[in-house]
């Protein structure tokens, strides 16, 4: 990692992170898109991998702006989320609730490119970058977008769905 002497390394420095998260959670998209047992969830995972792709060109956009290089080391955060995320869905014991962990794990990855995002447009704007402020501000709309999406499955079918399993268990042990 670069030293970070002012306000454009830092910004520098997120961009930088948020790109490397992205090719990271591009390949984890692709490997995990036909995984949800709700074709709803599957459905927007796709919508999401395609979110992330055109995010991915804006960043590669903004780094042609600014003539500055685009990988400076891994994004540790989304690194240790999508490990995280391996981990619980394997322990999952059902599709419902492998379902539901998913949500959970997007959501992680998702909130963690909403702050940085967000303040990656507060110091280009700052820095008076005003265009590359707007592209990155289309990515963070995108972002809490996708966020609501996932709630809205979340809460109208794969909770409910999850939920199913515990209320048959506690019949059976009856």
């Amino acid at each position: 990692m670069k030293p970070i002497r002012n306000l454009h390394d830092l910004l520098i420095e997120q961009l930088q992170d948020l790109f490397d998260g992205n090719l990271r959670q591009l390949k984890f998209l692709e490997r995990i898109g036909d995984k949800p047992d709700s074709t709803d969830l599957q459905a927007n995972i796709a919508e999401y991998t395609r979110e992330t792709t055109r995010q991915h060109n804006r960043l590669e956009k903004v780094f042609v702006l600014l003539n500055e290089e685009k990988l400076n080391g891994p994004c540790n955060g989304i690194k240790a989320m999508i490990l995280e995320t391996n981990r619980l869905i394997n322990s999952c014991h059902n599709k419902a609730i492998a379902d539901a962990a998913l949500i959970t794990a997007i959501q992680h990855i998702n909130h963690y490119e909403i702050a940085g995002y967000g303040t990656a447009v507060a110091y280009a704007k700052v820095l008076e970058l005003h265009d590359v402020a707007e592209i990155l501000l289309d990515s963070l709309r995108e972002c809490k977008l996708a966020d609501s999406e996932l709630s809205k499955i979340a809460i109208e079918e794969i909770n409910r769905d999850a939920k199913q399993p515990e209320a048959v268990l506690k019949v059976s042990e009856s």
